[in-house]
């Protein structure tokens, strides 16, 4: 104790709960999201540009509750318009180490009381969806689809340091199948091949549902497939602009080819968050989907810059599922 503040380092050793090093507080609030329990939503939209935040609370939030900005990370509470249900909107910021930040700060949130520093016993699971944008993987999708993820691989590493188990035996084959589709174009000579480590993640199947079914009733272009997450934009993603060769060339046109071994579902898209997202929360067993919107594709060198209509439209199935899951929630 010093003075009158507690020592919070201290005071974790003798009761228990989790002290200032594993639990950063900042005036009350979790560190990085800058919130405080009460100002988080049990449904949730995370979204990567921190500019999306205010640009769908504006189309969708009849109040604002909260609106709070730090290091970055920009996030709205308030009650949707349409709905009357209370939602959260936040940021990841872009791949998944600023994502594995924001996610457990949520969990933070949602679990543990921040006077005692210990989790709750008993606290209701969140719903979570990713709403973003991706590369599409497959010619025959049009730019503009929403792809409603189904299962994801995760090519960063951050899910990695999480021991989560293994959803299914189809997340099995899907590592097995990447790992072994990244290994046949890695040089012999490259000095980070059979580094390569894919974990596969699934989506909550509620989650899934309700949006596949939501951008049906929306009459929203969608389809359902596995998402490939990469640990960045460039040559993780396969791109050759740089001057030092990508250890693993033409990736994304490679991956593209390569059978998933699940019956109807194709590697649709790649994006940068979906996989810690799915992997974290699941484990935990919370809700959590992702729907993203096809901006790019590589094999017809196109990309769209003007994709704001297309969030506004995943927002909305974003909304309606939450409805569908949680039809009694304020």
């Amino acid at each position: 104790m010093t003075g009158s503040v507690p020592d919070w380092g201290v005071i974790a050793m003798e009761n228990g709960s989790f002290n200032v090093a594993e639990l950063p507080l900042r005036n009350g609030r979790v560190y990085h999201l800058d919130l405080a329990p009460g100002e988080l939503a049990g449904n949730v939209i995370i979204v990567g540009d921190p500019g999306r935040v205010p640009f769908l609370a504006d189309e969708f939030l009849a109040v604002r509750e909260v609106d709070r900005s730090h290091r970055g990370f920009r996030t709205i509470t308030g009650v949707a318009r349409k709905t009357g249900q209370r939602v959260t909107i936040t940021t990841s910021g872009i791949g998944t180490p600023s994502t594995e930040i924001v996610i457990n700060e949520l969990a933070a949130l949602n679990e543990f009381d921040f006077v005692t520093r210990r989790r709750r016993d008993s606290f209701e699971p969140l719903t979570v969806v990713r709403v973003g944008t991706s590369g599409g993987l497959q010619p025959e999708t049009e730019l503009g689809t929403l792809i409603v993820t189904d299962y994801g691989v995760g090519l960063d590493n951050t899910g990695l340091y999480y021991d989560a188990p293994i959803p299914d035996a189809a997340c099995a084959l899907l590592e097995r199948r990447v790992r072994s589709g990244i290994e046949e174009v890695i040089p012999e000579d490259a000095r980070f091949r059979g580094r390569f480590f894919p974990y596969a993640v699934r989506a909550d199947a509620r989650v899934r549902v309700a949006l596949e079914r939501e951008a049906l009733h929306l009459g929203v272009p969608c389809k359902r497939g596995v998402t490939i997450t990469s640990s960045g934009f460039y040559a993780e993603q396969g791109r050759t602009i740089g001057r030092v060769s990508p250890t693993i060339p033409d990736l994304a046109e490679h991956l593209s080819g390569v059978d998933s071994g699940i019956p109807g579902l194709k590697f649709e898209n790649m994006e940068m968050e979906a996989s810690i997202i799915l992997h974290l929360l699941g484990a935990m067993g919370y809700r959590a989907g992702v729907i993203c919107a096809v901006i790019d594709k590589r094999s017809g060198g196109t990309f769209r810059t003007d994709y704001q209509d297309l969030m506004r439209d995943a927002a909305r199935v974003a909304l309606g599922a939450f409805l569908v899951l949680q039809p009694s929630q304020g």
